[in-house]
């Protein structure tokens, strides 16, 4: 049997999270956002989203199609991670091929166009 390996992301708040004024945690989850979309272009995202639960830690989810080294040179770059918004943990997941494939959405560029 074969297997393609993914890497699933969970986004955590850090420890001392604290918020930023409100326009400033716009620009960031804005710029999180477009960071998400560009990787789905690029074919290195298969799906993301936000996580929904009792653990408000948890922020968000995220499946990517490279290997794990590369998934969190990634995830450091992005400007949510940056900003100490969040922390990538990222785990290496085998499938067997072709049991998970790419369908047709698009995560959103910004905050507005996730609220439609």
């Amino acid at each position: 049997m074969r297997f393609d390996e993914l890497v699933l992301v969970r986004l955590v708040r850090p420890d001392g999270w604290a918020p930023l004024p409100e326009d400033e945690e716009l620009a960031v989850q804005d710029a999180h956002l477009a960071a998400v979309a560009d990787l789905h272009a690029r074919g290195l995202l298969l799906a993301a989203g936000p996580a929904v639960g009792t653990d408000e830690r948890v922020r968000g989810f995220a499946v990517m199609t490279c290997g794990a080294h590369e998934a969190e040179e990634l995830w450091a770059r992005d400007p949510g991670v940056l900003a100490g918004r969040f922390v990538a943990e990222c785990t290496g997941w085998l499938t067997p091929t072709g049991m998970i494939a790419a369908g047709p959405g698009v995560p959103p560029r910004s905050v507005a166009e996730a609220e439609g």
